[in-house]
């Protein structure tokens, strides 16, 4: 990637903020656009972020592999739609092929858009700026520390079972 910061912390805040600076980016060329598209398999803060950005979703189905067909992205593809939201790995596992979810041709200006809450599963194997990647978040506590629950279910964490973290 071109460009990172530091700011802000939490995966929620990562995702507005990359939204924010899709509209400015697209605003900047003449039209931020009206949609998002969040596929079925992607973390639930996508289309709620998306909204509070002010973008409307487009919610498109996954196979029944848990991964997203070019095809069905093809289908809602038009000039209108800022930028596909990506989650990988996704609660069902990986997914390849990022390159042809490219929003529109690169001259409609388009957006990829890479959800890595859990990018510890694509670090030293993959880099998201060679999958055609735009933008993405990354949490840092999944990916190079503990994860919610310290590594146990949240259910036995907080029903008192586990020790204290």
């Amino acid at each position: 990637m071109d460009c990172i910061s530091l700011q802000p912390s939490a995966g929620a805040q990562g995702e507005l903020t990359g939204l924010m600076l899709i509209r400015a980016c697209l605003t900047e060329k003449g039209n931020p656009r009206k949609k998002i598209i969040v596929p079925d398999t992607a973390h639930g803060t996508n289309p709620a972020s998306s909204t509070l950005c002010g973008y409307d979703v487009v919610q498109i189905s996954s196979t029944a592999r848990g991964v997203i067909d070019t095809a069905t992205v093809a289908k809602v593809m038009d000039e209108d739609v800022a930028a596909i939201m990506i989650t990988n790995p996704n609660t069902l596992g990986f997914s390849k092929g990022h390159r042809g979810y490219r929003c529109s041709r690169p001259s409609e200006g388009g957006l990829v858009y890479l959800d890595g809450a859990n990018l510890n599963a694509l670090m030293g194997v993959a880099k998201p700026g060679h999958m055609g990647v735009d933008v993405l978040h990354m949490n840092l506590h999944k990916t190079f520390s503990t994860p919610h629950g310290g590594g146990r279910s949240g259910r036995r964490a907080r029903s008192g079972q586990g020790r204290a973290i």
